[in-house]
């Protein structure tokens, strides 16, 4: 049996030394059959078997199925080998990534995701879901003596908050629940505001403290004590945070933007609080809201969310509106909701991992094109502004780079020893001409959209989307397609993403960051082998 399953071995590594590509089905088998030996019988790879897998994700011209066969099988030798054969294997993976960004886009992409599958033992904390029982009805007045209170001013909303100043540098914080929002997600935030109040870091993370009002966390509010916004229902719950609570890194007002220097303290310690958090398993869902259609959502499966993780990634929606109120702020990670324990396979990491760093870099595009709100979609001639004199290249650089390291430090516990697996120069270039030019500005509302809503929710949803109040009453609800202006969009509608460059980058840092944790998860298990 061994020796059969040895002289297959060499006959496939022979197949694949020797560029036999004539029958593509062949060669797939061969390249996966590989893999199969690795898991089922490591003792027979050898250092011909990775020189043979990496002999073919190194030919130009293959098929896509054949990269994916040698790929998915270097990673099962990674699995399963040991030793040196566990370095060579890792660092062919490693090289390739590198070495096929740019030359062959297909092999960069496919051995980033397989990378991205490594396995990884990372589990969140089992945090203790309370489930709302009986909602009390209580008034303004009992949340400020069960938060021993005895004068707040200033009241005001911020978004679906109502705040209040309390002294000491201190805010008060009455969270509503949306309309149609259940409370669950409410209690949920604080659930995890308790958790994470015991956690300590080396930098700056304030955790709100959450306050109990009548003995419980969710209450309704009889008495709103100013005008409140229409979108609320009276659920809320309460808590007592910094007064850079509300700080955000990229505030489009000129009297709350940031300096250079402060926006590049927030965004680097939000990077290595993000990674360092991801890497306990407690993984920030949602930076940003990040979707490829958010009109159609309702009737398509992924809910309209963005997945930058497809082989062929779709257009960004209405990237510049995404990044206002960003979870982040001077006080670390906001919106705690938001938190999950992740669980899951290591895909789903990897995907986590993504999402969160390309909100930073989206977030690091708005901070510059948040220097002028004003000069955003088309001038009065109808061209398209540009805005690219916004940026400061030698900045943006500098931002790419510090969030990766910070990240990856902050999820490794170490410092990256390597260069990064894209090309920063043409990176930061490509962004300043997509990001600062508004090429892409329209949106269909198509008529199964349009015939999904009532006439009210119908004149609404135009309202909102800046449609000419005056034609709003004379538009016939499910009469044609209708063009709407949202973006700035990166891509055209029902199109590829125009700034391809970007999703890359993500893929080669999320798929580094899952590599050296795993390297690091295997050569602490090799050592401790020897205690």
């Amino acid at each position: 049996m061994v020796e059969d399953l040895e002289r297959e071995r060499i006959a496939l590594e022979e197949v694949l030394i020797k560029n036999r590509w004539g029958l593509i089905p062949h060669c797939f088998l061969a390249a996966y059959d590989l893999g199969s030996i690795a898991k089922e019988r490591p003792e027979l790879i050898r250092e011909e078997t990775i020189f043979a897998l990496e002999n073919l994700l190194k030919t130009k011209g293959l098929h896509f199925s054949l990269y994916k066969g040698a790929a998915a099988s270097l990673c099962l030798i990674a699995k399963n080998v040991k030793d040196s054969l566990f370095e060579k294997a890792i660092s062919t993976l490693e090289t390739i990534l590198y070495t096929s960004n740019g030359s062959n886009p297909f092999v960069y992409r496919i051995v980033a995701d397989e990378l991205g599958d490594l396995p990884l033992s990372i589990f969140g904390p089992k945090v203790i879901e309370e489930k709302i029982g009986s909602i009390p009805d209580v008034c303004f007045k009992d949340i400020l003596r069960e938060a021993g209170i005895k004068e707040i001013n200033h009241l005001r909303f911020i978004g679906r908050s109502l705040v209040g100043n309390i002294g000491s540098n201190r805010i008060l914080v009455v969270k509503f629940a949306c309309k149609g929002e259940h409370p669950q997600s409410l209690l949920n935030e604080i659930v995890w505001m308790e958790h994470l109040k015991d956690y300590s870091f080396p930098v700056r993370f304030d955790v709100p403290r959450a306050v109990k009002v009548k003995g419980t966390f969710v209450f309704r509010l009889e008495d709103i004590p100013i005008e409140a916004p229409q979108n609320i229902n009276r659920h809320a719950v309460c808590f007592i945070a910094n007064r850079e609570y509300f700080t955000y890194p990229n505030d489009y007002r000129p009297e709350k933007r940031l300096t250079l220097e402060e926006f590049k303290e927030v965004m680097f310690r939000s990077a290595y609080l993000l990674g360092s958090l991801t890497s306990l398993g407690i993984v920030h869902s949602s930076i940003i809201k990040l979707f490829h259609n958010i009109t159609e959502a309702g009737r398509r499966e992924d809910q309209g969310v963005y997945d930058w993780c497809r082989m062929r990634e779709g257009r960004l929606h209405s990237w510049l509106y995404a990044c206002d109120y960003p979870n982040i702020g001077k006080t670390g990670l906001r919106d705690f909701q938001h938190f999950i324990s992740f669980r899951g396979p290591s895909r789903g990491l990897y995907r986590h991992i993504g999402n969160q760093l390309l909100s930073l870099l989206l977030i690091v595009g708005s901070y510059f094109r948040n220097k002028d709100r004003g000069l955003v979609g088309f001038d009065k001639d109808g061209r398209p502004v540009d805005a690219r004199h916004l940026f400061d290249k030698e900045a943006l650089k500098g931002l790419i780079k510090g969030i990766f390291y910070k990240y990856y430090y902050g999820f490794i516990g170490e410092k990256p020893t390597g260069s990064l697996p894209f090309d920063l120069e043409n990176l930061s270039s490509r962004m300043i001409e997509e990001m600062g030019i508004d090429r892409y500005m329209e949106e269909i509302f198509r008529v199964e959209d349009q015939n999904r809503m009532t006439d009210g929710e119908f004149k609404r949803f135009l309202k909102e989307r800046g449609y000419p109040e005056d034609r709003i009453e004379r538009v016939k609800k499910g009469a044609r397609d209708i063009t709407l202006y949202t973006g700035p969009h990166l891509g055209g509608f029902n199109q590829g993403v125009s700034l391809p460059e970007l999703m890359e980058a993500i893929r080669g840092i999320s798929s580094l960051c899952v590599l050296a944790r795993y390297k690091k998860k295997m050569r602490h298990n090799e050592n401790a082998g020897y205690c």
